[in-house]
């Protein structure tokens, strides 16, 4: 009988535009490298569309960034079996296309506006890859003394909840997390009576029948941005990680990054891990079958 061959790692891809805020990306992979048992991917994509580079050769391009990326290995002394890689075409594009290929357990990115706010958004490859990859991606801005052990999951009474809380059950069951619900109620509803309190009980109950540590909060407010009460509710209770579904219900597309979500990406102070449903069959996967599910809520 043939010897079993052992698994591939699974990898860590960091996209590299030599900007001002990569280096946080690479930071944060290093962290996680070690915890998940993955390798870690430096890529650089270069857009030979761009106007300024019509006259320069292709081939001196690609070996000037190649170097950069190894003296950015050398710089964060990553591992020796990192893999720096250079392709050319749309940025966004090859950077889905290259995480669907390889081995990808998540795309770790910074925001070229980091703790934007007043109506800027996030930059456009960062959008890109969040609707279109089919893995999840870590929107990066700090890198927390903890990786995924007080993570947290805002709930609304969109359908997409479901594949967050689903999501929030594997993430915690790979990564021995802490999981804290919290949702924003609006108006004069009893909140006890509420259906998002009902739906936070039965979501605590799935936590709870699979003995992850959780909490529960339900806050109520009277204008209609919750975000805000999110994210200072992220900073009370110095969560590490906050775990978000990217695109509204009702909209004539799948994948679509709505404005909540523009607003936590912005402005979060923790990494925030973005899903669409793509990502999100992908994430759960492989523990699907260890997940105890009482009240078939998945």
């Amino acid at each position: 009988m043939p010897a079993k061959k052992d698994k591939s790692p699974d990898i860590l891809l960091v996209p590299v535009d030599f900007g001002d805020y990569y280096e946080k990306a690479i930071e944060f992979a290093q962290k996680l490298a070690p915890i998940t048992k993955s390798q870690i991917h430096l890529l650089h994509v270069l857009d030979l569309k761009d106007w300024w580079l019509d006259e320069v050769k292709e081939e001196r391009l690609i070996n000037e960034a190649f170097n950069k990326l190894l003296n950015i290995s050398r710089q964060f002394g990553l591992p020796e079996d990192s893999k720096l890689m250079v392709l050319t075409g749309k940025r966004h594009h090859k950077i889905v296309e290259y995480a669907e290929q390889e081995n990808v357990r998540f795309i770790l990115m910074v925001d070229n506006y980091p703790f934007a706010q007043e109506g800027k958004r996030i930059g456009s490859t960062l959008e890109n890859v969040i609707m279109k990859a089919t893995k999840p991606v870590i929107t990066v801005k700090t890198v927390p003394e903890t990786i995924f052990k007080n993570m947290l999951v805002p709930l609304d009474l969109t359908k997409n909840c479901r594949i967050k809380l689903f999501n929030s059950v594997a993430l915690a069951l790979k990564f021995d997390s802490k999981l804290n619900i919290v949702s924003v109620i609006f108006g004069d509803i009893d909140p006890e009576k509420s259906r998002i309190n009902e739906k936070i009980e039965k979501y605590a109950a799935v936590y709870a029948e699979n003995h992850i540590p959780h909490t529960k909060k339900l806050i109520r407010k009277d204008e209609d941005f919750a975000y805000q009460e999110i994210l200072d509710y992220a900073d009370e209770i110095k969560c590490d990680s906050i775990i978000i579904m990217t695109h509204k219900e009702n909209v004539g597309f799948d994948n679509y990054v709505g404005a909540f979500a523009h607003h936590i990406i912005n402005e979060a102070k923790v990494p925030v891990i973005s899903l669409n449903n793509a990502s999100s069959t992908q994430t759960t996967r492989d523990l699907l079958s260890s997940i105890i599910d009482p009240l078939n809520i998945f």
